[in-house]
């Protein structure tokens, strides 16, 4: 058999790659007795389900005690070498005691050794056997990193019943349509979400596509809309723009009534959700460079669905994309940007992307609306980029 022994620690990215990689028979773990507990059944339903791995052994071992780990891993490779096994380092991540015993005891037994750089995707031969290699003795294969596999890693599961149908770009005409939806967002960043909201109060028929509304109600309603817009000079600006578009079509408007037509249901889905256009418009370039990418995903914390609601505790994405073995979690946001807003994002992107991607995870913020500088600094600190 061919058999991998590496260390186990709290990235499950650093615990499977060998296995995603190389068509391995045979795996043992050996890490504390903490992580053991807490990865071992979802580490070996992993390494059956979708990498084929035969069977898995875990070890715990005392981290502070380098010759109780040496002569644990020396047993180990005993017990392999007497049952015929070809025998493989993987020295990727790990604890320094734990990774120089495995050095030494390699070393003793001419056993040859590997790291892989996860971010770059791509294996370094390490050596430790003369006429032995990973790279030349087991079959390479990979196995995709998908959304599933990589929220599953993490301890979580995708809940597909959740996701809205509105949250997806089906065809070629609905993609030109986001890009002209941002294009006007664009140019009115401070009144979309009111203009959103007067759309979906007063001018969203539940089941027609034609919008109508007395003009001096029009007029009273925007009164008391935001500064932003609250006359209906703002409002006919925007509405031109659609118009200019073709997002709204057969616009008819005098003193009486102001009329017109949505061009499809889902141009009046975007207009009635103020975020849905900036989060459509980043999945939709985000999916160009992406191996996976996804909109509006539901993840449920402890991988575990019910079927009576209020139970399960999850976390909505808005764009959730996949490269080699790096996920990238995006959070968008069309909203004034205050202080509690913008800290409120951070933490809240930072926690998920954590979560469920683990150290090697990619956290975006994207934004319609300015970003104060200390703010900036502060994602920074944590590690998300913010784009717009």
């Amino acid at each position: 058999m061919k058999t991998v022994i590496e260390f186990i620690g709290e990235e499950p990215m650093e615990n499977l790659i060998t296995c995603l990689n190389f068509r391995m028979e045979r795996a043992v773990l050996i890490g504390r007795s903490s992580v053991i507990d807490m990865l071992e059944d979802r580490t070996r339903r992993i390494l059956k389900d979708y990498c084929g791995v035969e069977s898995a052994d875990f070890h715990k071992v005392d981290e502070e005690n380098l010759n109780d780990v040496k002569s644990i891993v020396r047993g180990i490779i005993e017990d392999e070498i007497a049952s015929g096994n070809e025998i493989f380092f993987d020295m990727t991540g790990g604890e320094d005691v734990i990774l120089t015993a495995f050095g030494m005891v390699a070393d003793d037994y001419d056993t040859p050794m590997h790291v892989f750089d996860v971010e770059g995707d791509n294996i370094v031969d390490l050596g430790g056997s003369g006429n032995r290699s990973i790279l030349t003795d087991v079959e390479q294969r990979k196995i995709e990193i998908t959304p599933d596999l990589m929220v599953e890693m993490h301890g979580g599961k995708i809940n597909y019943s959740l996701h809205k149908q509105t949250k997806a770009i089906d065809d070629a005409e609905f993609a030109e349509d986001v890009e002209k939806l941002w294009s006007v967002e664009e140019r009115f960043r401070e009144e979309w979400n009111l203009m959103s909201i007067f759309l979906r109060e007063h001018m969203m028929p539940e089941k027609s596509l034609h919008a109508s509304i007395e003009t001096q109600k029009a007029r009273s309603m925007l009164a008391n809309m935001g500064r932003a817009l609250n006359t209906m000079d703002e409002f006919n600006t925007i509405i031109d723009a659609l118009v200019d578009e073709g997002l709204i079509i057969n616009l008819h408007r005098d003193d009486d009534y102001y009329n017109f037509t949505y061009k499809s249901q889902a141009v009046k889905e975007c207009l009635r959700d103020g975020g849905s256009t900036l989060e459509l418009y980043t999945y939709e370039k985000e999916r160009e460079r992406s191996d996976y990418c996804m909109v509006g995903v539901h993840m449920d914390w402890d991988g575990v669905l019910h079927e009576t609601s209020g139970i399960d505790v999850y976390n909505e994405v808005d764009v959730f994309s996949i490269k080699g073995n790096v996920p990238t979690f995006f959070s968008c946001k069309t909203g004034k940007m205050s202080p509690s807003n913008t800290l409120h994002a951070l933490y809240e992107l930072n926690t998920v992307a954590s979560r469920f991607g683990g150290k090697y995870a990619r956290k975006v913020l994207v934004t319609s609306r300015q970003v104060a500088d200390v703010y900036r600094t502060r994602a920074s600190e944590m590690g998300i980029e913010i784009e717009g």
